[in-house]
């Protein structure tokens, strides 16, 4: 396994704990977060909030930094989904004893997706000239981190949606839904991705209507649904030769957005490696997707 050497020293492991990030649901009650959110929809936004005790003595000492450093906590939350990355919460820590933390905010349903990341890092917040040779003393040194994940499973649900009559617009008369995707990579992502539902299938309305409140049988709807259109933008991005590991685009354009899907349930695989897959057996490539999404894996 590899691991980050920092060229200075760090706190001891015991000089910053935290209980956990919480969920504040509607009610107003908190729970732990779970690794999931399987009917997260664009209308939820998320409450979070944890507590953090940090030994300020014990992380001087063990870090090899003067009394009168200046240290920071702060809380980034970003998505792999929208591609935004937000600093949720900043705090200067002075002084001396134990301090608790306890940072709270929301993130906005309309600003997530795909996997939401909690990075909470404790930083040196100010320059300073350390007399220890071996102890941090740029702005910014990061001397303990903590990083959590949260899948929002329903990300498909957060496209724009239209309801019409399939057969008027050409499409079968009986499929339940299509996905329209743009081919300029540049493009804004919420101008290139349409989701079309057809106006005769009632359950599949009705479950999509539902969003969290769903019932079993249309949270099965709700899976079917985030499975196809997680395959189409795959295949869609290996359909662009041109799109590799290495390229880069702006936020919110459709290159960006097709790249994070890909990573999101591709971490550890390559573009190049896919496209061979998909080249040499589709339906495997198919079953991957599967696997990586969790089709029906939640929901029965």
């Amino acid at each position: 396994m590899n691991r980050r050497a920092y060229p200075y020293r760090r706190p001891h492991q015991d000089a910053v704990s935290t209980s956990g990030w919480t969920l504040r649901e509607d009610d107003g009650a908190a729970i732990p977060l779970p690794s999931a959110l399987i009917d997260w929809d664009y209308q939820t936004n998320l409450g979070l909030e944890c507590s953090i005790d940090v030994d300020l003595d014990e992380v001087r000492e063990t870090s090899g930094l003067p009394p009168e450093a200046e240290l920071a906590l702060t809380t980034v939350w970003s998505s792999s989904g929208s591609g935004l990355r937000m600093l949720a919460h900043r705090i200067t820590l002075h002084g001396t004893g134990v301090r608790t933390v306890q940072p709270a905010f929301t993130v906005p349903g309309r600003d997530s997706g795909g996997v939401l990341t909690l990075e909470t890092q404790l930083v040196l917040a100010r320059r300073l000239n350390n007399p220890d040779p071996t102890g941090p003393r740029r702005a910014g040194s990061v001397l303990w981190r903590s990083r959590t994940h949260l899948r929002l499973q329903g990300d498909a649900s957060q496209f724009p949606m239209a309801v019409v009559d399939f057969p008027d617009a050409g499409y079968p008369a009986d499929a339940p839904w299509h996905l329209e995707i743009g081919r300029n990579l540049e493009a804004a992502t919420m101008g290139s991705l349409l989701l079309l539902v057809n106006s005769r299938t009632p359950l599949v309305l009705e479950a999509l209507r539902k969003a969290n409140k769903a019932s079993p049988a249309e949270r099965m709807i709700h899976s079917a649904l985030r499975q196809d259109v997680t395959r189409l933008m795959i295949e869609h991005a290996l359909d662009h030769e041109e799109l590799d590991d290495d390229s880069a685009f702006e936020p919110d354009t459709l290159g960006h957005t097709l790249l994070g899907v890909v990573r999101t349930h591709f971490p550890e695989t390559d573009l190049a490696s896919l496209r061979s897959v998909r080249r040499g057996d589709p339906a495997l490539l198919s079953t991957r997707i599967q696997d990586a999404v969790g089709l029906f894996a939640k929901e029965s």
